[in-house]
């Protein structure tokens, strides 16, 4: 197993799904997190942490796998009101990254539903920040990815480059 690639990011399970939000210092990861983990609870589905701000992702023979760092594990920054607690898990398979962007595309190319991360395809989703679109939107677009994703058989879920 290759060493622990520490990245800016947000990580989440939502039922076995894998997600990791990136974007900017300030684009709403940590919040859009916890909104989707609230949203799942809601729904009767099991949403946890992985981690806030920096994720350790490591290539192993069964794909991509995100891990919380230690110091960091089940904290999450809620802006005003600092560091909270969530429920965690220590580590999780990347099957999703949510990506913040700044702009709305109405109809994104195939290509740009997919990135390469430590030489492994894995499913992309762009969402726009917040202030380009409403909470609600980021959700709808969030929980769709998360649908196409768990309809592939987990063995597709990443290819190797």
């Amino acid at each position: 197993m290759a060493e622990a690639i520490n990245t800016h990011g947000t990580g989440l399970l939502i039922d076995d799904t894998g997600l990791l939000l990136r974007g900017p210092s300030g684009a709403g990861k940590s919040l859009l997190a916890l909104e989707l983990m609230d949203w799942a609870e809601i729904h009767g589905r099991k949403a946890l942490l992985v981690s806030d701000d920096r994720v350790d992702l490591r290539d192993t023979a069964q794909g991509l796998r995100m891990a919380a760092p230690d110091a960091i594990a089940g904290l999450i920054e809620l802006r005003g009101r600092g560091i909270v607690r969530r429920p965690f898990v220590r580590e999780c398979g990347l099957d999703l990254v949510i990506d913040l962007v700044d702009a709305l595309e109405r109809m994104p190319e195939e290509d740009a539903l997919e990135i390469e991360i430590c030489g492994w395809r894995v499913a992309r989703c762009p969402v726009p920040r917040r202030g380009i679109v409403d909470a609600g939107h980021q959700r709808l677009l969030v929980a769709e990815a998360i649908a196409a994703v768990s309809d592939n058989d987990r063995t597709t879920r990443q290819e190797r480059t």
